[in-house]
């Protein structure tokens, strides 16, 4: 069962808001993030409420 507030998958993206420059954010197979060289934890829920205020995720490809 999947209590996942939000579709994301789990890998690494391109974090955008408005205020701030682009970040790296990883989130994790429980729907949680941490900000990539911080030691800073997003819960499931933030990133879900993130998405509703339009900040942007875009999905980072992994290396081949």
């Amino acid at each position: 069962m999947n209590d996942n507030p939000h579709t994301l998958k789990p890998g690494y993206y391109w974090y955008f808001i408005e205020t701030d420059p682009p970040s790296i954010i990883h989130i994790h197979e429980s729907g949680a993030a941490s900000l990539m060289g911080t030691d800073y934890e997003v819960p499931a829920e933030d990133v879900a409420e993130m998405i509703e205020r339009g900040e942007t995720f875009v999905w980072i490809d992994p290396p081949h």
